[in-house]
């Protein structure tokens, strides 16, 4: 979950899931460190001898959340050929993750107002890294397929806020599992990328071409 030491105990992980857990539900402000040690099974000053400051735990989280999500997205781009594959399992990846880690997620998404500035600028130039490598693949589908990506900041965006959304309402044991409501994604990011011109689809409309007749 987060950037430490390889052999950090179990313990420490055990905090970081706990504030994880917190920080999502009740948010950083509420959230004691006392509620912590209690939610992960070890005594207060146990907090303190793995982690300096509930920020800290904050800080840990976050950072270590965008570098997996980061390092994981830079694996499923590298990997595909050309960038319909490379969009589709980046987006998969995307979701994927945030529905198996959806609590860090959150926390990684909403929470970073409570760390200080200098830490704060650090998580988002690793989120920023993230949407670099998106765009990028945005850019040469755009330049190489034909894409209809008219403003590509705003494609970067709108593409990876849809796929973070899934860490709110997704839940194990649900109807479909993450590895099915990724395909899902990867499909829909493709379709919107690559599919057909919005002024042919509007023409086709006023034809009765499209979504005039029965299927």
């Amino acid at each position: 979950m987060a950037r430490r030491a390889a052999h950090t105990p179990a313990t420490a992980d055990r905090i970081l899931q706990a504030a994880a857990e917190r920080f999502a539900t009740e948010g950083f402000h509420a959230t004691t460190t006392r509620e912590i040690a209690a939610a992960a099974g070890v005594r207060g000053p146990s907090v303190y001898h793995h982690f300096p400051s509930k920020e800290t735990i904050l800080y840990c989280i976050a950072l270590g959340t965008m570098d997996e999500l980061l390092d994981g997205a830079r694996t499923a781009v590298a990997s595909a050929m050309g960038p319909e594959r490379q969009l589709r399992r980046m987006i998969e990846w995307h979701v994927r993750y945030h529905a198996n880690h959806r609590l860090q997620a959150r926390v990684a998404d909403e929470q970073l107002h409570a760390l200080s500035a200098a830490r704060r600028a650090e998580v988002v130039a690793v989120r920023d890294d993230y949407q670099l490598l998106l765009r990028g693949v945005l850019v040469e589908g755009r330049d190489r397929l034909g894409w209809q990506v008219d403003d590509v900041d705003i494609a970067t965006y709108a593409l990876a806020t849809m796929a973070t959304g899934v860490c709110v309402w997704f839940r194990e044991g649900g109807r479909l599992s993450a590895e099915a409501v990724a395909s899902i994604y990867g499909d829909l990011a493709v379709r919107a990328v690559a599919g057909a011109p919005l002024a042919a689809l509007a023409s086709g409309a006023a034809t009765g071409m499209i979504g005039g007749g029965r299927p």
